[in-house]
């Protein structure tokens, strides 16, 4: 008699839970759960604001993907999970049993309960996001109102948005720009050297920076600073920080007073044997940088362990790859960051556009061989609007003209 197949429910399907949902055998039932259809690649959405992306180069198909790995995606929303008794309800109406599960519910918009946010303030969250953001810009320029922005946060989403407002908007002399930070500098957690350059680059523009000191009020006409300073905006962008999903908290993952599920160094939940947590919402012992590099290991990771787990075998802790991080600035600019150095490089458009590109290519449904021609589309039209000109005359990046270390000042 055949034995059942043992029974895998992963809560995510962006980077951690696809990636889970790719790594884990079709000897297990294995159901992806999520309310929306397309996976997106949020790295690039900043591209959107200035039309170097559109919508369809962003996003795949959840289903496919998940269908082709030989599971199934349930388009759905988890509304309770129950660890304790091994199984999850839905907004559907839909009970889902599991012998172990994987959460991958990531992170949500963070408005630090600062009144007006949700209201009057846009995020750069989703594919929809930016679009939003875009077509506001385009109806300011319609309207002939002027382009007046306030980005909150003066992070990596932050900073890679003011940059492609700069590349699509800096010929427009109604452009004002303030860029809103709580920490002392830009870019906090990488290397100041990226503060003093970003600075300099922006000097020919109406952009301001105005750091250690935080919103205290959004409103319709603009934002209020918590030193009193009024600035006005026609558009205001938050960037500001991540917010856990309540999920967690619910279904007891998280404990007062984290808001992240606490995991041991495995990614298996220290609440339940069964749980395993990936991406965004793991807060593992050592805390690693929420970012999509790290969530595709951990779904990696998890997906090996849940297995390992239901197979009453030892798990494996995560060890975060240390990898570079590629910030863009539109087309003034594009940083890698590799510990404490820092080499700037138009060129180096093009290598953060790989990145998307063999993600996308991994991903797609139907295999690599029939992906190729989409893939070689997407990276041309890509390549072409960015840095392609430059790469194909590359024989040895060090040795391009326009490569520099960027030093403190």
């Amino acid at each position: 008699m055949t034995e059942p197949q043992q029974r895998i429910a992963i809560v995510g399907g962006n980077f951690a839970g696809l990636t889970a949902a790719i790594k884990l055998s079709p000897r297990h039932a294995v159901t992806v759960v999520d309310p929306s259809r397309h996976f997106e690649w949020t790295p690039n959405i900043h591209e959107i604001l200035s039309s170097v992306k559109a919508p369809q180069r962003l996003r795949l198909d959840r289903a496919a993907i998940v269908k082709q790995a030989g599971h199934r995606f349930l388009r759905d929303r988890v509304t309770a999970l129950q660890p304790a008794q091994g199984r999850l309800l839905t907004a559907g109406g839909r009970t889902l049993a599991f012998d172990a599960c994987i959460v991958a519910v990531g992170a949500l918009w963070n408005t630090h309960q600062v009144p007006g946010v949700a209201r009057h303030a846009l995020p750069l969250r989703s594919v929809a996001d930016a679009l939003a953001i875009e077509h506001r810009l385009h109806a300011l320029q319609r309207q002939g109102k002027p382009l007046r922005v306030v980005i909150a946060g003066g992070g990596v989403t932050g900073i890679e948005a003011l940059g492609e407002i700069l590349r699509r908007h800096r010929g427009d002399a109604s452009l004002r720009v303030d860029v809103v930070e709580a920490g002392p500098r830009l870019l906090p957690g990488l290397p100041p050297a990226l503060d003093a350059d970003l600075r300099r680059l922006c000097e020919p523009f109406a952009v301001n920076f105005r750091t250690a000191t935080a919103i205290a009020s959004v409103s319709a006409k603009g934002v209020r600073l918590t030193d009193g300073t009024r600035l006005h905006s026609e558009l205001t962008l938050w960037t500001a920080g991540l917010a856990p999903p309540p999920l967690l908290r619910e279904s007891g993952l998280a404990r007062p007073p984290q808001g992240w599920a606490g995991v041991h160094p495995t990614l298996q939940s220290r609440h339940f044997d069964s749980v395993f947590v990936a991406g965004d919402a793991a807060q593992l012992p050592r805390a690693v940088a929420k970012q999509a590099y790290n969530a595709i290991d951990m779904g990696a990771l998890a997906a090996a362990n849940a297995a390992r787990f239901l197979g009453g075998r030892a798990l494996q802790p995560f060890k975060p790859a240390p990898k570079p991080v590629l910030v863009a600035f539109g087309d003034l600019q594009t940083y890698l960051v590799a510990g404490r150095t820092v080499l700037a490089s138009q060129v180096l458009a093009a290598a953060k556009e790989g990145v998307h590109q063999a993600f996308m290519l991994q991903m797609a449904p139907g295999g690599v061989v029939s992906a190729l021609p989409a893939a070689a589309g997407r990276l041309w039209q890509s390549w072409r609007r960015l840095a392609l000109p430059q790469l194909l005359s590359l024989a040895d990046f060090r040795k391009l003209p326009d490569c520099k270390p960027v030093r403190r000042l």
